[in-house]
C-alpha cells in the first residue's frame, strides 16, 4: 500500500528538454549519506539540496563528518549560486568564513569530549534578515534597507541566543521582501534594496532556437530568502517570521515543511515585526523530524533564560497516525495562482489531483478523516467590506518600528520619517525603478488609526478567524487539524485568530518544475498536533520536490550579469562617462564609495573595473587620479 501511494503521488514533471540533456544529472546527485571510501576519500559527500539535519546529524554522531566540514560544503554552495551562477540572491549577507569555521571547531572539539548541547549540535541555520545578531557574528540586521546597513544591534535577539546556545550555527541573514512587504504596494515578492531579487532554484525549462531558457518561478514572500536557501543547499535548516502566511506560502512553493507556532509562543525582542497581533517567527526545514528538532529549539527557554531550570522537549517524532482526527477542506481554491495566471486549467486540475490522492489514500489506510470540510471564505475577515488586517497593521507598525530602532546600540536614523527622508537622499540605491516609491512608509507616517475603530477590527478578526471560523469548524466536526489546499484562505483565517499553522510539500507542477503543498491550522497552543501530522506524512508520502542541481542548468548568458543590480550598473556608468577619471576604476570606486558612505552600501574597484569593462569602457586597476580629483566635464 505505502509503495503504491508514493509512486502515486511522486512529483510527476515531465521532461521538456532533450533526453541527452538528463544523462548524467542522476548520477552526478549524491546520496544524501554516502561516503567515498571506494576513491579513497576519508570524508563522506553528500548533496547539499537533499540531505536533511537529521542525517548529518546522524553522520557527526557517526564520526565520519565534521562540522567544519559541513560549513566548508555550504559556503561553497553559497559562494557558486547566491550571488554568481544561477544568482538567486537568497542570502543578503554570509558570516565571516574565519569566524564560522571558528565556531565549528568549537563544536567539533565539544562533540569529541562527549557534550552534545542539542540534537543539532553543529549543524548550519540562516536567518531572516529582521531578526538582530550581534556585531560579533559579523553580519548587519537590515530589514533589506540600506537605511540599517551598518547599524550596531545591542544584543542578538531572544530566539538567536537559544540556537547558538544549543549548538547551531548561523550562516548567514536571509533575504526578504523589504520591511516584510510594506514599503510599496507593488514591489515583488521577495525583493530588497539591500538584497535584490531573491528567485527561485525551481525552474522552467525550455527550448527555443536551439537554446537553453528558463523562467524563475515566483518564489512568494516575504520570508523568500530563508525558504530559497534552503531549497538551493545554502543550509539545513530556517528561520523565518509570519504575518499573513508569510513564512507559509514560500514554504509551500519551496517543498518546505514549515511551522509558524500560536502568536505570542516565541519572544519577538530584536526581531522586526509588522504587527504584534499577528507575527510569529517560525521554523522551516526540509524534513519534517528536522522541524521538530528545530521548534524545540526555538520555542523552549534555555536555562540562562530559567535560572538553571532545565526544561524537557517539547515535541516528539510521531510517525502514526493513531489519535488524529483531520478535516481537508473543499479544494475549490488555489485562487491567488488562478488570478495571476500562472497556471493553467491542466496544472489546477494536476494540483486538485495530488490533493484528492493524498485524502482518499489516507481514507484508505483507515485515518480519521473529515472531507469535506467548507472553509469560510477570506472575504469573512473584511469588516464593512474593506480589509480588516490594514488599519491594525498600519496603526502597530510605526510602535513596532520604533522599538525595533531602539533595540540598535548605533544607528544613522531613528524614526520612520528618518528611513524616509534617507530613502529619498539615496533613490538609485533606495528607490530603484522596479521599486521607484515608498507609499507604505509614507501611508504609515501619516496613519491616524482611531483607536476605537482598530479595536473593532482586532475583535472582527478574532471573532470571523476563531469563534465564527476555525473554532467553530473544529468543534463542528471534533477536529484536531484542518488541512488545504497551500494558497487557500486558511492562513489568513489563522492570522486573523492567532492559531498555529503550518506547511506540508504535496508535489510540482509539470509546466514548470514549481512546488505547491498543503497548508494545516488547529487550535492555539497545539503545535504538537501539526507537527504529529508532518512527522506521520512525512514517513507516508513521497519526498519533497527537488530542483535540479543548480549548476545543472546552464545560465543563458554564459558571462552572467556582474553583483551590482541594474540600477548601480547604470549609475556606474553615466558617472563614467560624464566625468574624467583617466580609465582608473579605482578612482571611480573611491568617488562612489565616498559618495555611498552614509549609506553604507560599497563596491570594490574590482567589480566595477568588471562593470566598465563588460559594457565596453576602457577601465584599468590602480591609475589615474583619485577621487578628489575627479570633476564634471
Amino acid at each position: 500500500m505505502f509503495r503504491y501511494i508514493k509512486s502515486a503521488l511522486a512529483p510527476n514533471i515531465e521532461p521538456v528538454l532533450p533526453p541527452e540533456y538528463y544523462e548524467g544529472i542522476q548520477a552526478a546527485r549524491k546520496l544524501s549519506f554516502t561516503t567515498q571510501s571506494s576513491v579513497g576519500s576519508d570524508v563522506p559527500e553528500f548533496d547539499p539540496l537533499v540531505v536533511s539535519a537529521y542525517e548529518l546529524s546522524e553522520m557527526l554522531n557517526a564520526q565520519c563528518i565534521t562540522s567544519v566540514e559541513i560549513v566548508k560544503a555550504y559556503l561553497h554552495q553559497i559562494d557558486q549560486h547566491n550571488r554568481r551562477g544561477r544568482q538567486l540572491r537568497a542570502l543578503i549577507s554570509v558570516a565571516p568564513r574565519h569566524e564560522l569555521l571558528k565556531w565549528a571547531r568549537k563544536l567539533d572539539a565539544e562533540r569529541e569530549r562527549g557534550k552534545r548541547r542539542s540534537p543539532l549540535h553543529g549543524i548550519p541555520i540562516v536567518l531572516k534578515d529582521n531578526i538582530m545578531t550581534n556585531a560579533d557574528l559579523g553580519m548587519d540586521t537590515t530589514v533589506g534597507s540600506y537605511a540599517f546597513v551598518g547599524c550596531i544591534p545591542k544584543k542578538n535577539a531572544t530566539i538567536v541566543d537559544r540556537l547558538i546556545r544549543r549548538g547551531m550555527i548561523v550562516m548567514g541573514k536571509a533575504n526578504l521582501t523589504e520591511f516584510c512587504g510594506l514599503k510599496n504596494p507593488s514591489m515583488p515578492p521577495g525583493w530588497s534594496a539591500v538584497g535584490g531579487q531573491c528567485q527561485s532554484p525551481y525552474v522552467a525549462r525550455h527550448i527555443a532556437k536551439k537554446k537553453l531558457h528558463w523562467e524563475l518561478s515566483a518564489p512568494g514572500g516575504s520570508s523568500t530568502g530563508s525558504a530559497v536557501s534552503l531549497a538551493s543547499g545554502f543550509a539545513t535548516l530556517a528561520v523565518g517570521t509570519d504575518t499573513i502566511g508569510s513564512l507559509i506560502t514560500p514554504a509551500n512553493r519551496a517543498g518546505l515543511y514549515a511551522l509558524k507556532p500560536t502568536v505570542g509562543e516565541i519572544p519577538t525582542d530584536g526581531i522586526f515585526c509588522l504587527s504584534k497581533t499577528f507575527d510569529s517567527a517560525g521554523g522551516m526545514a526540509k524534513s519534517a523530524k528536522d522541524l521538530v528538532a528545530l521548534m524545540d529549539a526555538m520555542m523552549l527557554p534555555t536555562s540562562r533564560e530559567t535560572g538553571n531550570k532545565t526544561l524537557s522537549t517539547c515535541f516528539r517524532i510521531k510517525e502514526d497516525w493513531a489519535n488524529l482526527r483531520i478535516g481537508f477542506t473543499e479544494p475549490t481554491i488555489w485562487k491567488s495562482w488562478r488570478k495571476s495566471g500562472r497556471i493553467n486549467a491542466d496544472a489546477e486540475r494536476f494540483m486538485l489531483q495530488k490533493y484528492e490522492m493524498v485524502v482518499q489514500s489516507l481514507i484508505e489506510m483507515g485515518v480519521d478523516i473529515v472531507y469535506p470540510v467548507e472553509l469560510p471564505p477570506q472575504s469573512s475577515l473584511n469588516l464593512d467590506g474593506k480589509n480588516s488586517f490594514e488599519p491594525i497593521v498600519y496603526s502597530e507598525f510605526k510602535d513596532c518600528l520604533s522599538e525595533f530602532i531602539r533595540q540598535f546600540q548605533t544607528t544613522k536614523v531613528h524614526s520612520l520619517a528618518e528611513i524616509i527622508n534617507f530613502n529619498l537622499e539615496h533613490p538609485e540605491l533606495c528607490l530603484p525603478p522596479n521599486c521607484p516609491t515608498q507609499s507604505d512608509l509614507l501611508a504609515a507616517l501619516q496613519s491616524g488609526q482611531e483607536r476605537e475603530a482598530v479595536t473593532a477590527a482586532r475583535q472582527h478578526l478574532r471573532q470571523a478567524g476563531g469563534r465564527d471560523g476555525l473554532d467553530y469548524l473544529m468543534s463542528q466536526h471534533q477536529l484536531d487539524v484542518i488541512i488545504a489546499p497551500g494558497d487557500a484562505a486558511l492562513s489568513s483565517l489563522a492570522a486573523a485568530a492567532g492559531y498555529p499553522t503550518a506547511a506540508c510539500p504535496l508535489s510540482a507542477l509539470k509546466l514548470n518544475g514549481q512546488p505547491f503543498g498543503m497548508t494545516l491550522a488547529s487550535r492555539p497552543h497545539t503545535e504538537h498536533l501539526l507537527l504529529h501530522f508532518l512527522t506521520a506524512y512525512e514517513a507516508t508520502f513521497p519526498p519533497r520536490a527537488l530542483p535540479l542541481p543548480l549548476s545543472s542548468v546552464p545560465l543563458q548568458d554564459p558571462f552572467p550579469e556582474p553583483l551590482p543590480d541594474r540600477p548601480i550598473i547604470d549609475l556606474i556608468l553615466h558617472e563614467w562617462d560624464t566625468r574624467r577619471f583617466s580609465c582608473s576604476a579605482d578612482a571611480l570606486a573611491d568617488w562612489l564609495n565616498a559618495r555611498w558612505k552614509k549609506s553604507g552600501y560599497e563596491l570594490s574597484a574590482e567589480t566595477i573595473c568588471e562593470v566598465l569593462r563588460s559594457n565596453g569602457r576602457i577601465a584599468f586597476r590602480g591609475l589615474g587620479d583619485d577621487a578628489e580629483g575627479a570633476f564634471s566635464r
